[in-house]
């Protein structure tokens, strides 16, 4: 259990979602809002780019978008891993000696920090990984089987990921970053936050020729992630991701 603080409210929430309940029966069709007696201006489509092949490549990649859930056996290539970490989550230049990062972040507070597990690689060593984002590196901080622990954890997702990925990234959020300057309302701004840098890492991934899917949630309490990460009571992970190569 998390030491709670002077934001209590929104700290409250984050322990009490720790876990993933099982959902009640919900009617899956998508559901669409519309103003039937409204005046309504019709757009242009969007041009799938296999109608219209000369496309830009930032469109190509937007509209490539997608989840993947059947990956390779290919093993995690530096380079690749190097392009999606950085291009998506690293520093982009320095403007009066302040640091901006490739993502938007609610008053510049940047709460989020990258984990990456490495599981299978030829060119880099298993284990668990933190991005520095000052220093563009990444520090292992946990060598060899902490990897299948965290991937046991996402074990409820071998209903829909049936082939095995290579990497899985993790989020965890410092909470008092954020809410130091804006209270309670910061905690919303976190999650913004990771919605930035989570479109970023699709359309870097998809870029790049590399799969990913978001995961969500594990079959148990995020606390067992910050254990094995061994995480201070100020951060807590809260979002991971499957990364490989699609099984084409």
């Amino acid at each position: 259990m998390r030491k709670h603080n002077q934001y209590s409210m929104a700290l409250d929430y984050h322990e009490n979602t720790k876990t993933l309940v099982k959902p009640q029966s919900f009617d899956p069709k998508i559901a669409y809002k519309i103003y039937p007696s409204a005046k309504a201006i019709v757009l242009e489509k969007n041009h799938h780019m296999n109608v219209m092949p000369n496309v830009d490549r930032f469109l190509r990649t937007l509209l490539a978008r997608k989840s993947t859930r059947e990956f390779s056996h290919q093993g995690i290539r530096f380079g690749d891993l190097s392009q999606l970490v950085t291009l998506s989550c690293g520093l982009r230049g320095k403007d009066d000696n302040y640091d901006f990062r490739t993502y938007a972040s609610a008053g510049g507070r940047y709460p989020i920090e990258v984990y990456v597990a490495v599981l299978e690689s030829k060119e880099i060593d298993k284990g668990v990984y933190h991005f520095n984002v000052r220093d563009n590196s990444l520090e292992l901080i946990k060598a060899g089987d902490c990897c299948d622990k965290v991937r046991e954890f996402y074990q409820n997702q071998c209903e829909v990921i049936t082939t095995t990925y290579s990497c899985l990234i993790l989020f965890s959020m410092v909470p008092n970053r954020t809410m130091d300057k804006y209270g309670e309302r910061g905690y919303r701004f976190i999650l913004l936050d990771a919605g930035h840098m989570s479109q970023n890492l699709y359309l870097v991934a998809t870029y790049l020729g590399m799969g990913i899917v978001e995961l969500g949630a594990g079959a148990s309490s995020d606390d067992i992630l910050d254990n094995i990460l061994g995480l201070t009571d100020d951060e807590s992970v809260f979002l991971g991701f499957a990364l490989g190569y699609p099984n084409l």
